[in-house]
C-alpha cells in the first residue's frame, strides 16, 4: 500500500499527482531514512555557505541621488580579490558586457594620442515600467589604481557624465570607491525617478560590483 502512495522507503515522488510525498513517520527513525536526513543536511548546509561566499563583497558605503536633472551615485567596497586582477577586470574594456547584465554592446573605437581610450556602449535601462535604450560614448583614463570615464555628449544619450573608480589594496583584498554622476539628455517620467530610478542605480551599482570581484576571483 505504501508503494501505491509513492512511498518506497525514501523520499520521493507521487508519479500520479506530481506531489513530494513524505516517508511514515514509523520509519524516521530507521539507520537509512537517517542516512538520507543527514545527507539532506549536509546539501542545505553546503548550499548555505556557497551563497554566503558568493556574496562575499563588503559594501561600506552605498548613496544615490537625484539633484537638478543628475543622478549621483557613491559605492565603497572590499573586494575579496587582489588589486591586479579587478585592475585587468576594470581595464578588459571589451569584457564590460560580463560585468554589467544591461549592456547589450560595447565597442573600443580608438586610442586617443594621450593614451585615453574611446569606448561605445549601448545599454538597455529598465527602471519599473520605463525602459530605454542608451547609447554612451566615453573617452576612459587609467592611471594606477585609478579609472576616470568622461561621457562624449555629442555622440551620446547623454548630456553630462563622469565616473570615477579608484582601488587599492587592503589586508589582501581590493578596496573600491566608485562615484558616478551623469544626465539624460532625454525624457524621464517623474514617478519612475521618484519610485524606481535611483533603486535601478544602486542595484546596477552592486551588480557591476559583485561581478567584477566574481570574474577578478577566477584570474
Amino acid at each position: 500500500m505504501e508503494q501505491a502512495h509513492g512511498w518506497s522507503g525514501s523520499l520521493g515522488e507521487d508519479f500520479r499527482t506530481g506531489q513530494w510525498v513524505c516517508p511514515p513517520t514509523s520509519d524516521l527513525g530507521s539507520p537509512s531514512m537517517r542516512l538520507q536526513m543527514m545527507r539532506l543536511l549536509a546539501m542545505l548546509l553546503w548550499l548555505l555557505l556557497t551563497v554566503g561566499k558568493t556574496n562575499a563583497a563588503e559594501v561600506r558605503q552605498l548613496d544615490t541621488d537625484y539633484t537638478d536633472g543628475s543622478y549621483r551615485v557613491t559605492f565603497e567596497a572590499v573586494l575579496d580579490a587582489l588589486p591586479e586582477n579587478v585592475a585587468k577586470v576594470l581595464t578588459d574594456y571589451p569584457s564590460y558586457g560580463a560585468l554589467d547584465p544591461r549592456i547589450r554592446s560595447v565597442e573600443v573605437l580608438k586610442t586617443l594620442p594621450d593614451g585615453t581610450v574611446r569606448i561605445r556602449t549601448v545599454i538597455d535601462v529598465c527602471a519599473g515600467i520605463f525602459c530605454r535604450s542608451v547609447k554612451r560614448v566615453e573617452n576612459v583614463r587609467h592611471g594606477v589604481g585609478d579609472l576616470t570615464s568622461t561621457v562624449v555628449p555629442e555622440r551620446s544619450d547623454m548630456r553630462y557624465g563622469l565616473t570615477h573608480t579608484q582601488w587599492h589594496a587592503l589586508d589582501g583584498r581590493t578596496l573600491v570607491r566608485y562615484e558616478a554622476q551623469f544626465s539624460p539628455d532625454f525624457w524621464v517620467p517623474g514617478f519612475v525617478r521618484q519610485r524606481y530610478a535611483l533603486q535601478e542605480l544602486a542595484d546596477s551599482t552592486t551588480t557591476l560590483f559583485d561581478n567584477v570581484e566574481r570574474v577578478a576571483r577566477g584570474r
